[in-house]
């Protein structure tokens, strides 16, 4: 039987590849310390410095639940998938996670009421252990019928605020990057094919199911490919998104420098080296992937020119970073 897969986009598939990242919605993440998360588009470099949370009021939950543990402990167990509808939210998972964390979807991915890409979602320090371990359930209703990019983001903000003692700031900080550009000789881009799948919309992201059986979305991720080579992919995307997989699997996060336009089908088969910082955890139950006897595959750098006609270079950029300041465990109700 084939291995399982997930993609970038969430929606899970089988497939001979054996895939090594997860980000669903948000962002998602192989380790707590994914370099990808957070970098500006910019290459501007200004010291660091704290950003004072705005102090404007923000909408509330009518009624809201909060219960340590998904049915279990509080310690164990599957982090549960939002559920919504209008006005109502369920929900059970760590405050702060690589994949579904309720403060990096409350500050970052739904932070200002509607969904942003994950390279937009900032990366999360400090605080203490059990952000990270302790799963909470947390079921609310709101007036209105508040949309769930609102009830994950404002409203979220204001009930872990209020709920939890949360405080935090918001930083700048200089950090490395990628930059991904043309290379000399042009890009060796494959156009994306209308039809073979639905383009992706990181800011509007669709409903779990396309609108036809015969239709599926447009995925990107990073899987195995003659173990250990990796393959990373984007189908429908923009070079921007692509950049964003390729720094899921570096030891930091790339910017899109290409100035292309348009959509794609990228397809990049490159060897592990030390600029590779991706891991190969694999999800519960899977089986380990058998190295192959082919020999080792490319630099990731040299893929990139030699298969894309671009070019990756070291450079300077900001990275945004969530700096947990003070945080209480809840009392139940």
């Amino acid at each position: 039987m084939p291995d399982l897969v997930r993609s970038l986009t969430g929606h899970i598939f089988h497939s001979a590849r054996s895939i090594l990242l997860v980000a669903p919605g948000m962002l998602a993440a192989t380790s707590l310390t994914s370099p990808c998360q957070s970098f500006a588009q910019s290459t501007a470099a200004p010291a660091p410095q704290s950003v004072v949370p705005r102090t404007t009021t923000k909408p509330k939950f009518e009624v809201a639940s909060i219960r340590l543990g998904c049915g279990g402990d509080g310690r164990g167990g599957p982090i549960a998938t939002p559920a919504s509808s209008p006005g109502r939210l369920s929900t059970c998972s760590p405050l702060v996670d690589p994949a579904a964390g309720l403060i990096a979807d409350a500050y970052g991915r739904y932070a200002n009421g509607r969904t942003n890409p994950p390279w937009a979602i900032p990366r999360i320090e400090g605080g203490p252990r059990w952000l990270g371990t302790d799963l909470y359930d947390i079921n609310a209703i709101a007036e209105g019928g508040a949309s769930e990019e609102m009830m994950r983001g404002p409203m979220m903000q204001a009930l872990l605020e209020e709920r939890f003692k949360l405080k935090l700031h918001r930083e700048t900080r200089e950090a490395p990057v990628y930059e991904l550009r043309v290379a000399k000789g042009g890009p060796k881009l494959k156009p994306f094919r209308e039809g073979t799948c639905i383009p992706w919309d990181w800011t509007n992201p669709p409903g779990a199911a396309p609108p036809s059986p015969n239709q599926r979305y447009c995925d990107s991720g990073i899987a195995m490919k003659n173990p250990p080579d990796l393959l990373a992919f984007a189908q429908g995307a923009t070079p921007q998104a692509f950049a964003f997989v390729l720094g899921l699997a570096l030891d930091r996060p790339v910017i899109d420098k290409t100035e292309l336009t348009g959509l794609y089908d990228f397809d990049l088969e490159f060897g592990r080296d030390q600029a590779i910082a991706l891991g190969p955890p694999r999800p519960p139950g899977a089986r380990a992937v058998e190295p192959s006897d082919a020999p080792p595959g490319p630099s990731i750098f040299t893929a990139v020119q030699e298969q894309l006609g671009l070019k990756l270079e070291s450079a300077k950029g900001t990275r945004e970073v969530l700096v947990i300041d003070s945080v209480e465990r809840p009392s139940e109700n």
